[in-house]
């Protein structure tokens, strides 16, 4: 659990841990302080400015023993708004979404095909006609996923692979002269593993790994309920990691990528199907099993890293459903080396929009 701290320094981030700790579950101002470790006059203040900021409320509770009611304390869902943007290849999707993560309107469209500055363009344009109700004042910002890799410090796109027209774009740049709004870039794989904390299975996580498959694999490892990025910021590239030291040479200089067994078209090479559906729906046991033995492997090393808690599946591998997660799990947990169980989920089917948008929400609670 994450401890806060009396110093008035650090005010702002006990003011974030606070909203965070309200976000999951309604709680009394005795309650904080003892989650919290910081002092009942400390929580008193910060409660008052977060009331008075408009972002959290009292409520009373169905107490009804002898003595005061307790007063419990609740997120005021519409007391702030972001804007999620997803961008792949091939298309892109606009949305807004409240505090708690519902979806209060969303747009599709776009071809990629068009130059970067004309694009955001037009999703300047639907960003204006999803948020003229909203005050401008309860906007926190936009947050935008891409394909990766993605330099989140200058929010730019860097080099993904057949996204040409985009390398070494500055997304972030171009995009708030645009709306005036602030924004923040992130590649899906860690917007992804934020937004499982928010609004997936992995609230009250802090040690999680998010991994998606399909066309390729990216991987958002939470390590003490933060991003892990490494040195660079480019790290948690699980697909780069190599299962098999003697095995296919990667375009990444490598070999034996995980990305080059285990990614969907890699996978399917030489078989029937089209797609991972087609074989979960034909029940292929060959060729599920051995997807489960390729992410298995990747899974296990890290865990045996990072000691993880839990990893949540997500892309085209979820269609695989929670049995295929329970194959992996079977596998993984008779072979890594921590004592406690791990558990290996499904990822829950969260809008693109909220996952992007997820990176804006993130600058208030966190």
């Amino acid at each position: 659990m994450k401890r806060g701290t009396n110093s008035s320094l650090m005010k702002e981030n006990n003011k974030k841990l606070i909203l965070n700790l309200i976000r999951q579950k309604h709680y009394s101002r005795v309650e904080l302080a003892q989650k919290t470790g910081l002092t009942k006059a400390s929580i008193t203040i910060i409660v008052e400015e977060l009331i008075k900021e408009g972002l959290v409320s009292e409520e009373e509770t169905n107490y009804c023993g002898i003595g005061r009611k307790p007063i419990h304390l609740k997120l005021c869902a519409d007391a702030r708004y972001a804007v999620g943007i997803s961008i792949s290849r091939y298309s892109w999707r606009a949305g807004v979404v409240d505090l708690a993560g519902n979806l209060i309107g969303a747009k599709d469209g776009g071809d990629m095909n068009e130059p970067p500055q004309l694009v955001l363009e037009k999703i300047t344009e639907t960003i204006t006609s999803l948020i003229e109700k909203i005050p401008p004042e309860k906007i926190i910002g936009i947050g935008v996923t891409t394909p990766g890799p993605v330099d989140y410090k200058t929010n730019t796109i860097l080099t993904p692979p057949n996204f040409t027209n985009w390398h070494n774009f500055q997304l972030g740049k171009t995009l708030s002269e645009l709306c005036g709004l602030s924004v923040w870039l992130e590649n899906i794989s860690n917007a992804s593993a934020l937004a499982e904390a928010y609004f997936g299975g992995c609230t009250n996580e802090e040690n999680y790994g998010y991994i998606i498959v399909d066309e390729g694999i990216g991987s958002g490892i939470v390590v003490g309920g933060k991003i892990y990025r490494g040195k660079s910021g480019y790290g948690n590239e699980l697909g780069h990691t190599s299962i098999n030291f003697q095995g296919i040479e990667c375009e990444c200089g490598n070999r034996g990528c995980l990305e080059k067994y285990a990614s969907i078209p890699n996978l399917l090479k030489g078989s029937p199907y089209t797609s991972w559906k087609e074989v979960i729906e034909e029940d292929d046991q060959r060729i599920i099993g051995q997807e489960a033995d390729y992410l298995s492997c990747a899974i296990i090393n890290l865990i045996n890293l990072f000691d993880l808690s839990k990893v949540i599946l997500g892309g085209d591998i979820a269609y695989g459903g929670e049995g295929f997660a329970r194959e992996i799990s079977h596998i993984v947990n008779a072979r890594i080396i921590v004592s406690n169980q791990v558990r290996v989920c499904i990822s829950k089917n969260i809008d693109k929009t909220v996952i992007a948008a997820s990176i804006a929400l993130n600058q208030v609670f966190k």
